[in-house]
Order: C-alpha cells, then sequence, then structure tokens
C-alpha cells in the first residue's frame, strides 16, 4: 500500500469542506435574535423549519446509507445475493404511508416525535420513557455504522481500528457543535454526492483491476447467481423480505426522531412528504449500485487469492480500495466512506440531544442551553463510541446494525400508531408503565420469533408490533381513561 500525497489532499479537502459549510451555515442562524431557549432548540434541531426538499431527500439518503451500506453491502450481495434488494422495495408502500398518514399528524405539532405522542393523554414521565427506550436502540444500531466506517479509514492511515472510532467521532463532534441541524443537512448533500460518486468508480476501477470487462464479471456473478433476488420456485423468502422492509422501514423513517426531523423540519409539510416518499426509489438505486460491487469483487475473487490480512467479507471492499485503487481515486473513496460515516453519526447525534433536551431532561436550566447541549453531544457520542468498540469483535455488519434497529423497532412502532394514528380507540395515558409493558412485549415477540420459531429476523418488526399492541390494547381495558377527540 502506498498512499500518495494526492490521496491525502482529497481527504483533507473533504474535512475542510464540511467545516466551511458548517460555518457558513451558523452565519444564516443569528442566535443573537434568537430570545427563549425554544427558539434557540428550533433552530439548532429543527433548522427553523427552513429545509428545502433537495436538502430534505439528500439528507434522508445519506442519513440511511451510511457506511454500513458502503461497506456492509458488497459483502452480503459477496457472501449471498441481491435479495437485500427486498427491503428496499418494501419501503415504498412504507414511505407513502409516512407521507399521507404519519406526517400530517405530527408536523407542527412539536419539537420531537416523542412530544407529540404524549400530547394531550401522555405524562412526563411516559414521554420520557419513550425517548429513552428509543435513545438505548439508536446507540446501538449506530455504533455499529460506526464501527463499519471506521474498517476503511484505519486502514488508509495506517492506524488501529480504535483509534480511527476515535478520531472520526472526535471530528464529528466538533464540527456538529458549529451549524446545528442546517450544518449536519448540508453536509450530508457533500457526503452524499461523495458516497454515490464512490460507488461508481468503484464499477469501473473493480474491472479495470481485475483485467476482465464489466459485462464478463457480472455475467460471471448472474450465471453464479449472485444477482438473483427472486427464486420463483421459492417466492416466500422475496414475500418476507418486501413484508419486513415495509414495517421495518416504517419504524424507522416514520418513528425515528433521527429521520422524522428531517421532514418536519421542511419548509412545508408537502415539501416533507414528496422527500420521504421519493428518496424510496433512490435508496433502491443506491442499493443495487453497492449489491453490484459485491457482485464485482466476488467475480474478481474467482480467479485472484483472498489475502490472508482480509479477516472477514466486511473488510473485503475497503482492502481493494486502499490496496489497489489508483492514486487520487483512492483518497475520493476513502473521503466518500469518511462521509457516509460522519452523515450518520451527526444525524444521530443531533437527534438524541434533541430528545435529551426535550424529552428526557425538560426541566434543566434554560441559561445554560449551550452548555447541556455540548455536554449532551459528548454524552452521546462517548456511548456510541463504547457500541463500535464492542462491535469491532463482530463480523456480519449489515445484518447486525439492521437487527438491532429491529427489536424495538415495532414496539416503538405499536406505541406511536395507538397514540397518534388510533388513538380513538386506544384511550390509555402514556406512562412508563404502559411504555415499559409495551416494549416487554415487545421484546418477548422478538425472542419466540428468533429463538423459538426461529423465522426470519425480518418478521421481528412484526412480532414486535402485534405483542405490543395486544399489551396496549389489554393496559386500555384494565386502566381506561376518558374518550378523547379522534
Amino acid at each position: 500500500m502506498n498512499i500518495q500525497l494526492i490521496d491525502w489532499l482529497f481527504v483533507v479537502a473533504y474535512v475542510v469542506a464540511i467545516f466551511v459549510i458548517a460555518l457558513v451555515s451558523r452565519e444564516t442562524m443569528h442566535e443573537a435574535d434568537l430570545k427563549t431557549p425554544e427558539e434557540i432548540a428550533q433552530e439548532k434541531y429543527m433548522a427553523n423549519k427552513s429545509l428545502t426538499f433537495f436538502e430534505s431527500i439528500c439528507s434522508i439518503i445519506a442519513t440511511e446509507v451510511s457506511a454500513l451500506t458502503f461497506v456492509g453491502i458488497p459483502a452480503f450481495a459477496f457472501k449471498n445475493n441481491f435479495s437485500f434488494i427486498q427491503i428496499y422495495m418494501g419501503a415504498v408502500a412504507a414511505r407513502f404511508i409516512i407521507a399521507v398518514v404519519f406526517l400530517p399528524r405530527v408536523y407542527n405539532q412539536g419539537l420531537t416525535i416523542y412530544e407529540v405522542m404524549a400530547k394531550a393523554t401522555g405524562l412526563p414521565s411516559g414521554q420520557r420513557t419513550v425517548a429513552v427506550f428509543y435513545s438505548i436502540s439508536k446507540v446501538i444500531s449506530v455504533g455499529v455504522r460506526l464501527f463499519s466506517g471506521s474498517i476503511m479509514v484505519a486502514q488508509f492511515f495506517g492506524v488501529s481500528i480504535p483509534v480511527a472510532l476515535v478520531g472520526v467521532t472526535l471530528l464529528t463532534l466538533v464540527y456538529i457543535q458549529v451549524g446545528g441541524l442546517k450544518a449536519v443537512v448540508r453536509t450530508d448533500i457533500l457526503q452524499l454526492a461523495l458516497f454515490i460518486t464512490g460507488g461508481v468508480l468503484a464499477h469501473y476501477l473493480i474491472p479495470n483491476v481485475s483485467g476482465q470487462s464489466w459485462s464478463d464479471m457480472m455475467s460471471m456473478a448472474q450465471a453464479a447467481g449472485k444477482t438473483s433476488f427472486l427464486d420463483f420456485s421459492n417466492p416466500w423468502p422475496f414475500v418476507i423480505g418486501i413484508m419486513g422492509g415495509f414495517l421495518f422501514d416504517m419504524s424507522t423513517h416514520g418513528v425515528d426522531q433521527d429521520f422524522a426531523q428531517r421532514i418536519t423540519a421542511n419548509k412545508s409539510i408537502r415539501g416533507g412528504q414528496y422527500a420521504i416518499f421519493f428518496s424510496s426509489f433512490i435508496s433502491i438505486s443506491v442499493g443495487l449500485l453497492f449489491l453490484s460491487v459485491g457482485a464485482l469483487l466476488w467475480s474478481h475473487y474467482q480467479t485472484h487469492p483472498i489475502p490472508a490480512s482480509v479477516p472477514n467479507a466486511d473488510h473485503l471492499f475497503p482492502h481493494f480500495i486502499v490496496n489497489y485503487f489508483p492514486t487520487g481515486l483512492r483518497g475520493i473513496m476513502v473521503a466518500g466512506v469518511l462521509a457516509a460515516t460522519m452523515s450518520v453519526l451527526d444525524s444521530t447525534i443531533n437527534a438524541l440531544c434533541a430528545t435529551l433536551y426535550n424529552d428526557i431532561f425538560p426541566k434543566r436550566d434554560a441559561k445554560k442551553m449551550k452548555l447541556y447541549s455540548l455536554i449532551d453531544s459528548i454524552i452521546v457520542a462517548l456511548l456510541i463510541l463504547t457500541v463500535a468498540l464492542i462491535a469491532s469483535k463482530n463480523d456480519g455488519l449489515l445484518l447486525l446494525g439492521l437487527k438491532a434497529q429491529s427489536w424495538t423497532g415495532g414496539s416503538l412502532l405499536a406505541l406511536f400508531a395507538s397514540k397518534v394514528i388510533f388513538k380513538k380507540w386506544f384511550q390509555y395515558r402514556l406512562s412508563p408503565v404502559s411504555v415499559i409493558g409495551a416494549y416487554a412485549f415487545g421484546m418477548t415477540g422478538v425472542y419466540l420469533n428468533t429463538k423459538v420459531l426461529i423465522w426470519d429476523w425480518n418478521l421481528n418488526v412484526y412480532w414486535g408490533f402485534i405483542m405490543s399492541t395486544i399489551f396496549l390494547k389489554i393496559y386500555c381495558t384494565l386502566k381506561p381513561m376518558k374518550p378523547v377527540a379522534a
């Protein structure tokens, strides 16, 4: 491996660019004109409702794809096939429902989606409990994503995984303090551009390094079943994948503050609706782009030995880039991975800090809001970093990250649906007992699915949603309250 000056320059240029964007975004915040903590919070965590359709849709894609997509999806295709695209296909219908049903009920209704859930029929302690459970789940899933991006960063800079993790976390933590959500969203646009550029370049460079044509390599992969996503002789896995993607996406993009704030912070509800719906089609395109990278890598390693230094498939694409891509382009790819990693980390820190401020510790001294914001950011970053260090001991990053989200996603969706969508039929107060019970039943459902029935993990969200809903209906019977308007 021979890292050249131009490779370093591309990476340094990216880092400089994100700080410039953050500084420019800060100049538009006009914090001196903001008098109340609520106004400051709206600016920092909701960009003062100023996001455009283009900013929202780019930020949604940049946040969801992450370095886990860059590293994990090629690894998945290398080991399996294109069946992962089923999850993206199921998301199309899910995001239509989010746009038409969810968004009109949460837009302009509160700083966070958990505040909306607790309005009128909730207790502050119930709102806090929901936010705590969400935060724990988010930290775990994003910690895995942080590790996936650190693999290439570590190889490029010649440092250990822990050092790379700390470096990326510190870099993100510093620039997110500069410009708030507006800076996060604007840097997401740059990060998405680099991410897509990296995927496109891989389609040219892998065949070039391998000494084969792109069509020959893809034909070889197709003949081996690597590009298959539907087996007509056994269509059930395809159906399960579509179903899993449908409810799973609804539990992430619909009730996850990280994604919800990207559409609720839009200038208009219509802009948010268009952004979340049309993002599903871009997600499919990005998924196919990187699944194809995995197919190309599989074809390449049919005629070339896999290096002994590569411990598993998750390290294969980063190793290929750092060791075989030409000078300059290698730097672009590394900058792309760094961008993808930071786009998830920055948005998560911003979202979790919003829940800490608004839902978990709402009664802190308003005069010290900026100090608390800094402390919250550091705490969230350290928690995610800890999970990333633990995740570095495992392989199968893509599924590990998604499974972590599926464990509690169904319960959160059930709570949201019962308090916001179907509140006429679920007359109960959002309290710690109702929230903890819903999560307990939901996790029991996930356990039954994975350990007793041993069904596909894509059904985790369904089991969690159904079991949590059953509990909440029982709770309504035992703890009824006066009816509220639908």
